[in-house]
């Protein structure tokens, strides 16, 4: 845009060039006249019949520039690039490989922690779910009519029941009383079945009943395909085909991986692709009190995910050096500070870091690098693990992380205006 202001006292007229203010030249009143520049940035004037009216005297100003200097020809900047959009045409075609969070300000080490459930999931289960499905599928295990069956504390049902539903496959959950009610409903929005086993088998507990009813399931109906998690390759392979590239790709100087111990396809592919490419990293598994995976007493557990009533079939003992034993009052605790700095984790997330966390207390030197996996996100635990009434029933007073974040009782009237603090708190 050009505006000209006609000069009364002269035949002179003041060029406005998108803002810059041009220097005033000579022309007859009433000329129409348009801009043109030159390859030096000096403004010329041309009119109606195309010829130039010379330069003008003095280079084009503004503001910004020292006197005298030219102002460049105006250009059209191209198109900005813009990332492709992710688009995808199933929910396991999306995750986020690439999501760290720094944990040194509430554990106050060197910690960083990889946020394995932003998909749609919600979970590090997608990985090993996905993988499962896509290798029965491609041994010719599963046919249009299949019905996909599976034993699951929560996390791996809801990635199972997404997947199935994007691939076409009836599933059946077998899951116990511990399994999160939000849970349920998850798996059933996404029209599976949901078994729940409430009797413990004498001897291997609720796990136990669990693969019984599997297995009595399998036995009456030929159609049903049990992926089993806990001895497919692929639950593994999944993690290490991506998990632990993912991790040595984005911090090099990894020192130390803690990886929590459920039924081990996390914590073996991890494992297994580290000490093969980076036998210099130590690898700690992290596991519940209560949990007997690595030889410890049986004894109820209230929050599912990790921990096992049997000996994982997928657990190598060789690839792992060293192993933390988390309480579960310690997974609750580390889950509310987490969310007084604003991440809502699940219970899996709050016992690794708290494991994590134990183990570089006593064994870091200053400044180690170590890297722990968040497997889950926090939503599903709204009325456990973060609800006090149910903190109260499991663990007591010791649950609570500090009685003062509780909001007060309501009262009545407008709230009182706060006190300000002084110098002493």
């Amino acid at each position: 845009m050009t505006t000209a202001e006609q000069d009364d006292a002269a035949p002179t007229t003041r060029i406005q060039l998108h803002g810059l203010d041009a220097a005033t030249v000579a022309v007859a009143p009433g000329t129409t006249v348009r801009v043109s520049y030159l390859d030096d940035g000096r403004a010329t004037l041309v009119g109606p019949d195309g010829r130039r009216t010379g330069p003008m005297p003095g280079p084009v100003r503004d503001g910004r520039s020292s006197a005298g200097s030219p102002v460049p020809r105006p250009t059209h900047p191209g198109p900005r690039h813009v990332p492709p959009p992710n688009i995808v045409s199933s929910p396991q075609q999306f995750n986020t490989h690439d999501l760290f969070v720094d944990m040194r300000p509430i554990v106050d080490q060197k910690l960083f922690c990889k946020v394995e459930g932003m998909n749609f999931a919600g979970s590090v289960k997608l990985k090993a779910a996905a993988a499962m499905v896509e290798a029965a599928e491609a041994a010719g295990q599963l046919n249009p009519w299949s019905i996909i069956v599976e034993s699951s504390s929560g996390n791996l049902g809801v990635a199972l029941a997404m997947v199935s539903a994007n691939r076409g496959y009836r599933f059946i959950c077998v899951t116990d009383d511990r399994c999160n009610p939000q849970t349920r409903r998850l798996m059933e929005t996404y029209g599976a079945e949901v078994h729940v086993v409430s009797v413990p088998n004498p001897v291997t507990g609720l796990l136990g009943a669990r693969l019984d009813h599997l297995r009595a399931l399998c036995e009456r109906d030929p159609d049903t395909v049990w992926l089993n998690q806990y001895e497919n390759p692929a639950n593994a392979g999944a993690h290490y085909a991506t998990t632990a590239p993912s991790i040595a790709r984005a911090i090099p100087g990894i020192e130390v991986l803690l990886v929590g111990a459920g039924t081990c396809g996390t914590l073996m592919g991890n494992a297994r692709w580290f000490k093969q490419h980076r036998p210099d990293v130590r690898v700690v598994a992290i596991d519940v009190e209560g949990s007997v995976s690595f030889g410890g007493p049986a004894s109820p557990r209230h929050i599912p995910g990790l921990g096992m009533g049997m000996t994982p079939p997928a657990l190598d003992r060789s690839l792992i050096d060293d192993v933390v034993i988390v309480p579960e009052v310690e997974t609750v605790r580390m889950c509310q500070r987490l969310a007084m700095r604003g991440f809502l984790f699940g219970g899996s997330t709050g016992t690794v870091v708290a494991g994590a966390a134990r183990w570089l207390a006593r064994h870091a030197h200053p400044g180690t690098t170590a890297v722990t996996i968040a497997p889950d996100q926090g939503e599903r635990y709204l009325d456990t693990v973060y609800a006090p009434e149910w903190r109260e029933q499991h663990y007591g007073p010791a649950g609570d992380l500090s009685r003062s974040h509780r909001l007060p009782a309501p009262t009545a009237g407008p709230p009182a205006v706060p006190t300000p603090p002084t110098s002493e708190e």
